[in-house]
């Protein structure tokens, strides 16, 4: 047997506008897209296996670079969760001090937070600039000419940014962009970037903070330079935690409730990617009642937040082109092929067991609960052309399979959905194998989808 990966789903990129509108493209930048990681399931284990998937081993003395938000808010991301990756990389949380005053404007306050929120429970803990600040050279000088960083991050021979993706009161969202510019620029770097150049005196930055645009630049051309301070991004990767998804950012200390649910965690070694692969995500967001995007959109949209990735395109720090490749299947194929169930379906980080004979779960699903299906990524012990014509009218984004027959590989490939087999073969047989599966056999000489659904579905 081997393994054989077919196709692979490409999400639609967006153009975001002033205007809520989603508009895709094809040609942003050069070159092969970014690989872009991705799990639905938000949970410390699922944190260390989206690290593994990314195939590079943080050596040497790790800094694991987070927000440990302000006092008072709850949305970043919590000790319990980030706490096996840390230990597994034996790595130091590290942060910088704020500009904007609140509970981590210095260091004494901020040390304070840092217990309360219990970030020393679980790793060593390291205020980048409690000892004062150095600067490192920026590519893209259009705005700021160095980048002002705690020296402390001199003592590290690697970075992991684990950001928490959401929101921003002034740069739209906030990924691992902004987590590695604003997040690691010391007081005075922050003032600096948020001023795009005019000043480094926190006390003044704010009577310099009208450039949006300027700002924005500023923290591309921030970020750009700790990645070229990481071996040119030898040293250096990135994960997002896509949870708690409100409009407010974690600096603020009573953050807007989140209007949708929590998508999962995205991780890659180009910057630019990651962040334009979550926030695409979010403008494609199949919203519905008590569970809608459309705030963060108008948020990122109302602080032009998008240019921060044009900019970073356009300097060449990293490519808005991407494919997602999910790592869920394996594990989720892993532990149906254990269990007596026949399909796993996982969807918004929710897994639910099923376990009919043929394709009456999917048409179940397909027929009762259409937002199951809809981004889901499943796993099923056999798959034919019957199954896979379910799971493309159901919107599914990625198959995994432990045998699957060619006519169901072709319309998988046809309709770029990822698929993961261990077998391929002509055709998937009867119970007594001496024949083709009686409800593909109903299939073969047709290829629209919605004519499928209508042959399986009066059969049912």
């Amino acid at each position: 047997m081997k393994i054989k990966l077919l196709s692979l789903a490409m999400l639609a990129l967006v153009s975001c506008k002033a205007q809520d509108k989603q508009q895709s493209y094809t040609d942003a930048g050069q070159g092969e897209p970014s690989v872009v990681y991705m799990t639905q399931d938000i949970s410390p284990e699922s944190l260390v296996r989206i690290y593994d998937a990314l195939g590079k081993q943080a050596t040497g003395r790790v800094a694991v670079k987070i927000s440990t938000g302000e006092s008072g808010g709850h949305n970043y991301l919590q000790p319990k969760l980030i706490a096996p990756l840390v230990d597994k990389v034996k790595g130091t949380i590290v942060e910088c001090n704020t500009a904007y005053g609140g509970s981590r404007a210095g260091s004494e306050k901020h040390w304070q937070t840092i217990k309360e929120h219990g970030f020393l429970d679980i790793a060593k803990v390291d205020i980048m600039d409690e000892e004062g600040d150095f600067t490192i050279p920026v590519q893209d000088t259009k705005w700021i000419k160095y980048d002002r960083v705690g020296t402390h991050l001199k003592n590290y021979d690697f970075m992991i940014n684990l950001a928490h993706f959401k929101g921003h009161a002034m740069g739209g969202f906030g990924g691992v962009l902004k987590n590695q510019s604003i997040g690691v620029a010391s007081s005075s770097g922050k003032a600096y970037i948020h001023s795009a150049g005019v000043t480094e005196d926190v006390r003044n930055m704010w009577s310099h903070t009208g450039n949006q645009d300027g700002f924005l630049e500023s923290m591309a051309a921030a970020a750009q330079a700790v990645h070229n301070y990481f071996g040119n991004g030898e040293r250096i990767l990135y994960i997002n935690v896509v949870n708690n998804l409100s409009v407010d950012c974690d600096c603020d200390s009573h953050p807007a409730a989140p209007e949708m649910n929590d998508i999962g965690i995205l991780a890659s070694t180009d910057p630019v990617a990651l962040d334009q692969a979550c926030v695409d995500l979010v403008f494609n967001y199949n919203s519905k009642k008590g569970d809608d995007a459309a705030a963060l959109i108008k948020r990122i949209n109302s602080r032009h937040g998008i240019h921060i990735l044009e900019r970073a395109a356009e300097i060449g720090f990293g490519s808005r082109k991407y494919t997602i490749v999910s790592i869920d299947g394996d594990e989720m194929l892993k532990s149906l092929n254990d269990k007596q169930a026949s399909l796993l379906v996982r969807n918004k980080g929710v897994t639910t067991e099923h376990n009919q004979n043929g394709v009456k779960d999917l048409l179940g699903l397909l027929a009762k609960q259409p937002e199951r299906l809809r981004g889901a990524v499943v796993a099923d012990k056999m798959v034919g052309k019957a199954a896979v014509a379910l799971m493309v009218k159901g919107g599914v984004k990625a198959v995994y399979t432990n045998l699957i027959c060619t006519p169901a590989v072709k319309l998988l490939k046809d309709n770029n959905i990822q698929v993961v087999a261990a077998e391929e073969v002509p055709m998937i047989l009867n119970r007594d194998k001496s024949g083709q599966c009686p409800i593909d056999s109903k299939l073969n000489d047709v290829d629209n989808i919605d004519e499928c659904v209508r042959i399986l579905s009066a059969m049912d």
